[in-house]
């Protein structure tokens, strides 16, 4: 139980600089190969048995294992593939894997820095036209699902676009309008696009302190994924933590980042749909897909979906989920299923001046992308920058980069605290031509 409400609590993280509270340091580089060959029975009984929450929270050995295997650690629901499959073609560019980027400390290409231990890198892929240019798995197999954290967050939003495309949901009416269960809530009143955003005003802003703090709404929320009790002895369902949630302040004033936000979205889905998350994903987008696998969706106790954080995949399918939003979406997909309209809202609909308002916003510009940051977030993507490219990463490492105008898509695992990927995304995409 244990395991399972600290695999919600780590959906919604985004990297922090956990070992300063003493943490474990990273696991050596053998876990990695472990990992690239397939764990034994011997190896695995091993990795479950040292299972501990600062464990989990250090992005060592056990973070790795479960990273891997989230079915062994969490209730799933299954979204799963339909009709065709496509192969990726291929066609290698070697200038991928030489990529540096200045701020690089050692001035590593990413092929080195994707084998140094410090990297914890599992598997990038570099798609541009629709081709393979550049694909490496050095601490897994690419036939293993891994948990895409955060950047699940996308498909909450994909299909309340699909669904406003449709005229059925109006993103500028309250959310409560929708979800009746949110009406005489703090929530009532909050239009759509303002969860969407993360601007929400909402009392559930997921700080660091917030985490910690065994009492904050942050905490009672994960807990709640398994029902275990909070920190008043109370056992909780998910979504009634998020009913009893306050207002901090007027809704679209200030980029908040919280996975409460996107919980609500996948629930105002189900809601509108009369369907459950999983098929109504799997309906509308993967099963539409030419992808290689199914995708595990983390569902809790009380049937809230876990898609602001606990989705798995094999790493060429979140690839040809990036392609969506690209020119070649023709060769990840039978139908297009992104529209152009919903791309250039992502490229140019962001909130410039409510960017830097908050906690995430700040670290995009600062830390994540220092010598190049973006410039808005919109529609649950963390970062766009002017020039139409845009990113959504996850705790411990997970990216996804999209670039529509270069036709270019770059996604990445790893199991580490702070990563350099994001960077040498963002020089793969400068360096790439239109």
């Amino acid at each position: 139980m244990k395991a399972l409400a600290s695999a919600a609590l780590l959906a919604g993280l985004m990297i922090q600089p956990l070992h300063a509270q003493g943490l474990p340091p990273a696991s050596p580089a053998d876990t990695l190969q472990m990992a690239r060959q397939g764990f034994t029975p011997a190896q695995a009984a091993e990795l479950r048995s040292r299972y501990s929450y600062k464990e989990v929270i250090s992005a060592g050995d056990v973070s790795l294992y479960y990273f891997l295997n989230i079915g062994q650690w969490l209730q799933t629901a299954i979204a799963a593939r339909q009709g065709s499959f496509a192969d990726l073609a291929a066609e290698a560019n070697p200038a991928i894997g030489a990529a540096r980027f200045s701020a690089s400390p050692d001035g590593a290409a990413l092929r080195d820095y994707l084998k140094s231990p410090r990297s914890r890198a599992q598997g990038m892929i570099v798609m541009h036209r629709g081709r393979i240019v550049f694909e490496e798995y050095p601490g897994m197999r690419a036939t293993d699902r891994h948990v895409w954290m955060s950047i699940s967050k996308t498909t909450a939003s994909l299909v309340v676009r699909l669904l406003a495309e449709e005229g059925r949901i109006d993103v500028e009416k309250p959310i409560d309008q929708y979800v009746a269960s949110l009406r005489n809530t703090a929530w009532a009143g909050t239009r759509v696009i303002d969860v969407l955003d993360m601007t929400s005003g909402m009392d559930v802003v997921e700080t660091q302190k917030n985490r910690e703090n065994p009492r904050s709404i942050i905490s009672r929320y994960n807990l709640a994924v398994t029902g275990e009790p909070n920190a008043s002895g109370k056992r909780e369902k998910q979504f009634e933590v998020i009913r009893s949630a306050r207002r901090l302040g007027p809704a679209g004033k200030s980029f908040d980042y919280s996975s409460l936000n996107t919980t609500v979205l996948t629930v105002l889905a189900e809601q509108v749909e009369k369907k459950q998350w999983a098929d109504i994903f799997q309906e509308r987008v993967w099963g539409k897909m030419t992808v290689e696998g199914d995708m595990q969706v983390g569902v809790a106790t009380d049937g809230t979906p876990q898609a602001h954080g606990l989705l798995a995949t094999r790493l060429r399918d979140l690839a040809r989920y990036g392609m969506l939003y690209t020119p070649s979406w023709g060769k990840a997909a039978r139908t297009q299923i992104v529209s152009d309209a919903y791309v250039k809202q992502i490229q140019t609909g962001g909130r410039k001046d409510i960017y830097l308002k908050g906690e995430l916003g700040n670290r995009m510009t600062t830390a994540t992308f220092p010598a190049s940051p973006p410039t808005a977030n919109h529609w649950q993507w963390d970062g766009v920058w002017d020039d139409g490219d845009f990113y959504k990463g996850g705790v411990y490492g997970q990216g996804l980069y999209v670039s529509p105008g270069k036709d270019l898509v770059i996604a990445w695992f790893s199991t580490v605290m702070s990563t350099d990927l994001t960077q040498y995304a963002r020089r793969i995409a400068t360096d790439t031509p239109r």
